[in-house]
């Protein structure tokens, strides 16, 4: 029987393909252009509020700025950027049933006013 070797906790981030090393000042720039996205989406709504476009191009743009944002989070602060691509699949797949039944739902009951209605 071989024997084995203790872990050693030095050797893991080679392991992984040192992806996930990045620099606090990406990470500060990645958060500033969240902040930016965020200030253009609060700016759309806001702007909006005299009806300069549809109220359908505003929420097509809404979404379209959200799912930047998302996307930003998971690839660089929840590192699926450089995770195997089991992991990303994993991650992705569901994520996009999900996006799709909220967009079937939203289209379905897009003049359903409810019971306040």
């Amino acid at each position: 029987m071989a024997a084995m070797k203790p872990h050693d906790s030095h050797e893991a981030p080679a392991a992984h393909g040192g992806e996930h090393g990045h620099s606090d000042r990406f990470y500060w720039i990645v958060a500033a252009v969240l902040a930016v996205v965020t200030a253009l989406e609060v700016g759309l709504f806001l702007i909006n509020e005299q009806e300069l476009i549809a109220k359908w191009l505003e929420v097509v743009l809404l979404l379209i700025l959200s799912t930047i944002k998302g996307a930003a989070v998971v690839m660089f602060f929840m590192h699926l950027r450089g995770d195997a691509r089991v992991m990303k699949f994993v991650f992705i797949v569901p994520f996009s049933f999900a996006v799709t039944l909220c967009i079937a739902f939203l289209l379905i009951f897009r003049n359903y006013a409810g019971i306040a209605g």
